[in-house]
C-alpha cells in the first residue's frame, strides 16, 4: 500500500472511530434512561453493565484516536520486563477467575444468574487473552526469554 493510500485509510479509520466514540455517548444516555424507567433489578444491572462497557469503549476508542493522531504506539523491553512478575500473577488470577466462572455456570440452574455469569465469563476470558498477548509481546521483545518468579 502506498503512503497516500495508507494515509487515506487511516483518515477513514479515524473518522469511523470518532463517529463510534460519539455514538457511545448516546448508548450511555440510553442505558441511563432505561435504568431510570425500570425498577427491575435485572434490567437495571444490564443497563449498568452496558453503561460501564460503553464508558470503557470510549477509553479504548480514545486510545485509537490518539494512536492515529499523535505519537505512534511503541513498546520496548524496558516497558515490559519490570512488570513480568505481576503480569504472570495476573494471568494466573484471571485463569482462576475463568475456572470459577465455569464452575458457577455448571452449578447454576437460574436463567438470570446464568446470563450474568456468562457475561462475566466472557469478560474473564477477554482479560486473560489480553494479558497473554502482553506476555507474548514481552517474550518477543525480550531476547533472553521470559522472566519467571
Amino acid at each position: 500500500m502506498t503512503q497516500v493510500a495508507t494515509k487515506i485509510t487511516e483518515e477513514k479509520l479515524l473518522h469511523l472511530i470518532e463517529d463510534w466514540y460519539r455514538l457511545e455517548d448516546q448508548t450511555i444516555g440510553m442505558a441511563e434512561e432505561l435504568k431510570k424507567k425500570s425498577d427491575n433489578p435485572f434490567i437495571r444491572v444490564i443497563m449498568d453493565i452496558i453503561k460501564h462497557d460503553s464508558q470503557k469503549h470510549k477509553i479504548m476508542q480514545q486510545f485509537v484516536i490518539d494512536a492515529l493522531t499523535r505519537e505512534a504506539v511503541h513498546l520496548a523491553p524496558q516497558d515490559l520486563i519490570p512488570i513480568a512478575d505481576v503480569l504472570e500473577k495476573h494471568i494466573q488470577a484471571e485463569a482462576k477467575s475463568m475456572g470459577m466462572a465455569n464452575a458457577c455456570s455448571t452449578v447454576s440452574r437460574n436463567y438470570f444468574v446464568d446470563f450474568i455469569v456468562s457475561a462475566l465469563t466472557d469478560d474473564e476470558i477477554k482479560h486473560h487473552n489480553m494479558l497473554k498477548t502482553l506476555d507474548h509481546i514481552k517474550s518477543a521483545v525480550y531476547p533472553y526469554g521470559q522472566i519467571r518468579a
